[in-house]
């Protein structure tokens, strides 16, 4: 007689699904630290964000406009002009374009 181990779905421990967290983008913020300006090429014809830091700035846009405009607003174009000029400002502090 052996014994067989027998696993019922009640014995089972459910994995919990992994993830992704927020984008903090640490890079920027120690530069932010240290007072330096990171440097991003914007295309004219294409108005997008190429060079090294490229994807760094993208991805700052996004936490951006995450963080500051409402997710019912239906374009840039409906925000005010006072919160426009706020990330402007945000964006300026952090880069050179």
């Amino acid at each position: 007689m052996a014994n067989h181990q027998t696993s019922s779905s009640e014995d089972e421990v459910p994995k919990k699904r992994t993830i992704r967290g927020a984008t903090r983008l640490r890079k920027l913020l120690l530069r932010k630290v240290k007072g330096k300006k990171t440097h991003v090429i914007i295309d004219v014809v294409t108005s997008q964000a190429s060079g090294r830091n490229g994807d760094l700035f993208r991805s700052y846009l996004g936490v951006l406009a995450r963080d500051r405009i409402s997710i019912l607003t239906p374009s840039f174009d409906h925000e005010s002009e006072v919160q426009r000029n706020m990330i402007w400002q945000d964006l300026m502090v952090n880069y050179v374009m």
